[in-house]
C-alpha cells in the first residue's frame, strides 16, 4: 500500500488542476473570437469595396474603394446616374462640352417645369376664396399641410414655438421671398408674381428686373443700350445686394463676351431683348461657366476628362451643383 500512497502524493490537486484548466480555456475562447470577428471584418471591408457591377475594387471608372465606402448609398446612386446621363457617347469619361451640355438641359428642363406647374398649383392654393390672387394666408395653410403640420397663419404663439427651428426658418424665409415678390399688394400675389416667389430664376419679370440693374450700372450715356465699352468697365460691376450675376472680371474676357454672346446682331449694341437673353439662366453660358468650376475643382489629374471616382471624392460640390439638384441650387442663389 506504501507505493499507491506514494503515487497518489505526487498527483496534482484537483484544486489546483481546475484555475489552470479554466485559465486554458479562457485563452482558447479569446483566440476563436478574435480570429472570427477579424474574418468578418475583412468579409465587409471586401464586400464595401465592390464597385456597382459587384467586383472588388471596382468603381464605373477605376479603383475608388474608400470613396465608395465613405459615401451614402444615395449619394453615389444620384452621381452615378447623373454622370451616366451626362456621358452621352458611354466613354466613361465626361468632357466639360459634355458636362455644361447636361447642366443645361438640366436647367431648361427645371424651368420649363416651373413655369408649367405654376399654374396648376396657384389655382389648387386660391381658394378661400376663389378671387384670383393667392394670399400669404392660402400659401401659409397650403404650406403647412404639405409639411404634415396641422395649423395656419394665424396659429397661436404657444404653437408657432413649438415648431421645430428649421420649419420656422424656413416659413421667415418664405415671408422675406413673399414680400420681394408681391409688387402691387404686400398681402396677396398674382400669378406672375406667384412665379417669381417660387421661382425667381423662371420669372421674366426678375429678368427684366436685372436688366434694368445691367444698364443703369454700365449704361453711362443712358440711350437704354450697351456698347461694348461700356460694358467692359470693369469698375462698375455692384449691382446691388442680392443680385446674382456672373460677369468676367477683366477687360479683355468681358470684350470677348460682349462681341461672342451678347451682341448677336454685330451691330457693336447690345439692346433690352440681347441683353435679356444674356442673363436668361437658359444661356449655354451659365452651364459653360458651371461646368467649368466643377472641373476645375474635380479634374484631379488635370487631364480635362472627368471620371467617376473623381466625381465621387468631390461629391459636395456636385451634389450641390445643378447637375444633379437644380432646383436647391438655383433656390440657394437667389
Amino acid at each position: 500500500m506504501a507505493k499507491p500512497a506514494k503515487f497518489l502524493r505526487n498527483v496534482p490537486r484537483l484544486s489546483t488542476l481546475f484555475p489552470f484548466v479554466l485559465y486554458v480555456l479562457f485563452i482558447l475562447c479569446i483566440l476563436v473570437l478574435a480570429f472570427s470577428s477579424r474574418s468578418h471584418s475583412d468579409g465587409q471591408g471586401r464586400k464595401a469595396e465592390q464597385g456597382p457591377s459587384g467586383d472588388l475594387n471596382e468603381s464605373p471608372n477605376g479603383p475608388a474603394p474608400l470613396v465608395y465606402r465613405k459615401l451614402e448609398e444615395t449619394v453615389v446612386k444620384e452621381l452615378t446616374e447623373a454622370f451616366a446621363r451626362a456621358d452621352t457617347n458611354g466613354d466613361k469619361h465626361l468632357t466639360v462640352q459634355e458636362l455644361a451640355k447636361f447642366i443645361n438641359f438640366k436647367i431648361r428642363e427645371h424651368i420649363d417645369e416651373a413655369i408649367r406647374t405654376n399654374p396648376i398649383m396657384f389655382v389648387e392654393i386660391d381658394h378661400k376664396p376663389r378671387d384670383g390672387l393667392v394670399s400669404w394666408d392660402e400659401y401659409q395653410s397650403y404650406w403647412l399641410h404639405e409639411q404634415g403640420i396641422q395649423g395656419d397663419s394665424h396659429m397661436k404663439k404657444s404653437a408657432f414655438d413649438k415648431l421645430d427651428r428649421k420649419v420656422k426658418e424656413s416659413i421667415a424665409r418664405d415671408k422675406a421671398h413673399w414680400m420681394e415678390a408681391a409688387r402691387t399688394d404686400p398681402l396677396s400675389l398674382t400669378l406672375d408674381e406667384f412665379l417669381s416667389f417660387r421661382h425667381p430664376e423662371s420669372s421674366t419679370v426678375n429678368l427684366l428686373n436685372l436688366v434694368d440693374d445691367i444698364l443703369r450700372q454700365f449704361d453711362e450715356d443712358g440711350d437704354d443700350h450697351l456698347t461694348v465699352e461700356e460694358f467692359s468697365d470693369v469698375q462698375t460691376t455692384d449691382l446691388g445686394e442680392g443680385k446674382k450675376f456672373i460677369l468676367s472680371q477683366n477687360v479683355r474676357e468681358r470684350k470677348e463676351e460682349f462681341t461672342k454672346v451678347i451682341d448677336k446682331n454685330r451691330d457693336g449694341k447690345a439692346d433690352r431683348g440681347e441683353l435679356l437673353s444674356y442673363v436668361d439662366p437658359r444661356h449655354p453660358r451659365y452651364a459653360i461657366q458651371e461646368a467649368s468650376t466643377l472641373f476645375s475643382l474635380a479634374d484631379a489629374n488635370k487631364d480635362k476628362k472627368l471620371v467617376m471616382h473623381e466625381m465621387l471624392a468631390k461629391s459636395a460640390i456636385f451634389i450641390s451643383s445643378k447637375m444633379v439638384h437644380t432646383a436647391e441650387s438655383f433656390h440657394d442663389e437667389f
